[in-house]
């Protein structure tokens, strides 16, 4: 009967997930980068260079499954791709769930998973992050298997390195997958082969094959960019990459000896980069202990669109690893070699990303299905240990505050289902009541002013972006989007604020035929943080060079004169 019930709501999850994918797209990444790339490739005929995107050098292996959608017609079924590696990823919980612990436990794995908010709501967006968990859990339970067949041979672990390496592909979060991996496959090997079979040589061959058969999975996207830029990861570390290469290509001569003078004033020292969680404390007046229990909040706390809050959802019931370190004692001997490498992969990569940047839930996403993994094997155990219980109190009381626990998870989980659907609204559009571009209006500001880009300007005008997010998607005319503090440098140069004859010289130089500027955001940032001068500057070129061709929703056109 419990098994039925299971895959009954896996349908209706999975049902729920994809009448959520039917509707034009609207998530900011999709129509900044997911989308927005992929369609200038098909617009240039190929993969070419995008100086102004940074982000056009990010790894494309789900991407270049958006661009052949995109070939098609529909820029739907991206999303539906992109659910398929969650579909896939709930399939793999449910197998190796299945062989572990029985098949009960494999439905509730996979819908553990597919129900948990960050999940549901990435499963609705042209993004990539599934993808990057799908793989990483994928190599994962490769290298599971290699244990238990011993490390009998390379082929295993090669292919667990290569998967790795296809999730790097995805996105470059996969490099903290590759790295926690990496280390932990000696590990693996020399709890697992005996010490006379030459165990270090082996844990040290098979951790350099895993690293070195992901690199070349990964391989295509770092000629790109190494053929591009130099960086077979740019933009990550660049300053470091160059410095790297230049010292490599052109050592430095030897310094001739210089006379003894008296030694300079010492420079004042900066105060330097913030670490992410001094930014927390400085941004939202975090207390040592609200930073602390990060780690904890994290599956308590949660909202969209909420920078303070993760910007996203766990689910409660990821929580329920806890048992698993409250009772390790009672656990049996079968479950503690993959309980252990799954609570190293989780809390190394929840560590490593809390402490490296800001801290997303999306960002979390490849740990997901490790620890809903986890959380299944915490709630078996906590069940098997209450059925063990002597007392009948402590067995009532301990399985009354389990089944509550469950309850409000489940609770949480379904409260988020319906506010994800009050947000998305798919009815509206399926039913007709709007079309197309009225569904995307309602959620972009600049929809309205890019459908008159459309029709009115000539494919030979170029576009500049101020304060659009750089959400290009919708945009049919070149443009550059406003990354790198664009207005900001069309205001001032060094020390010194720009006349309009030298803001329009400098658009000018770039080609700019039109400004597109969401003055809502912009007009309050020049008046409230900008420099003096800034607003009124910024206000003069607007009325001497510039002509206003179109307004909506605080989203204006102008053209230069």
């Amino acid at each position: 009967m419990l098994s039925r019930g299971l895959w009954a709501g896996l349908v209706v999850v999975v049902g729920f997930i994809a009448l959520l994918c039917l509707v034009p797209p609207v998530s900011r990444d999709a129509l900044v980068h997911h989308l927005a790339v992929p369609k200038l490739y098909l617009k240039a005929g190929g993969m070419v260079e995008i100086p102004t995107m940074e982000w056009a050098y990010y790894p494309m292996n789900l991407d270049v499954l958006y661009w052949a959608s995109l070939a098609l017609g529909s820029d739907i079924l991206p999303k539906f791709i992109h659910f398929a590696f969650g579909l896939g990823t709930a399939a793999l919980l449910y197998r190796y769930l299945r062989k572990a612990l029985g098949g009960i436990w494999g439905l509730v794995g996979a819908f553990l998973f597919l129900t948990t908010p960050v999940i549901m709501k990435l499963s609705t967006t042209v993004y990539v992050d599934l993808g990057l968990a799908f793989f990483s859990l994928a190599a994962t339970l490769s290298l599971f298997r290699c244990r238990e067949n011993g490390f009998s041979g390379w082929k295993g672990v090669a292919w667990a390195g290569v998967l790795c390496g296809l999730g790097l592909g995805v996105k470059y979060n996969g490099l903290l997958v590759l790295l926690i991996l990496a280390a932990l496959v000696p590990l693996m090997v020399s709890r697992t082969v005996p010490a006379e079979r030459h165990r270090d040589a082996k844990a040290i061959g098979f951790a350099a094959l895993f690293v070195v058969a992901a690199l070349l999975a990964y391989g295509p996207t770092g000629i790109r960019n190494t053929v591009w830029t130099g960086n077979p990861i740019y933009p990550l570390y660049n300053g470091t990459v160059q410095k790297v290469t230049k010292a490599l290509t052109h050592p430095a001569p030897k310094a001739p000896v210089a006379a003894v003078s008296a030694p300079a004033a010492p420079a004042a020292k900066g105060h330097g980069r913030l670490h992410p969680l001094q930014l927390r404390r400085l941004i939202y007046d975090e207390s040592s202990l609200d930073l602390a229990l990060l780690p904890v909040r994290l599956f308590f706390q949660g909202q969209d669109g909420n920078s303070r809050l993760f910007d996203g959802r766990f689910s409660p019931l990821l929580f329920l690893f806890v048992p698993l370190l409250i009772l390790w004692r009672r656990m049996p001997d079968a479950w503690r070699s993959d309980v252990g490498c799954l609570l190293f992969i989780t809390w190394i990569y929840i560590g490593l990303a809390i402490c490296l940047t800001s801290v997303r839930v999306r960002y979390l996403v490849p740990v997901v299905p490790h620890l809903v993994l986890l959380a299944v094997y915490g709630l078996k155990l906590s069940a098997d240990t209450l059925r063990q219980t002597a007392q009948p109190l402590g067995r009532t009381v301990g399985t009354t505050c389990l089944a509550l626990f469950v309850a409000y998870g489940l609770w949480v989980n379904t409260a988020y289902a319906a506010n994800l659907y009050r947000y998305v609204n798919p009815l509206a559009y399926l039913s007709g009541e709007v079309d197309r571009d009225g569904y995307v209006a309602r959620y972009r500001v600049e929809h309205d002013a890019f459908r008159y880009i459309n029709r009115n300007l000539a494919p030979t005008d170029r576009l500049y972006f101020i304060y659009l997010g750089k959400r290009g998607y919708y945009c049919d005319i070149p443009y550059v989007p406003d990354s790198g503090g664009h207005l900001r440098g069309l205001l001032n140069r060094g020390t010194a604020l720009c006349t309009p004859g030298e803001m329009a010289g400098y658009l000018k130089k770039k080609g700019i035929t039109h400004l597109v500027v969401n003055m809502s955001l912009a007009w309050p940032h020049l008046t409230e943080d900008g420099r003096p001068g800034e607003a009124e500057g910024f206000d003069r070129f607007l009325r001497t060079r510039t002509r206003l061709l179109f307004q909506s929703r605080g989203v204006y056109v102008f053209a230069l004169k």
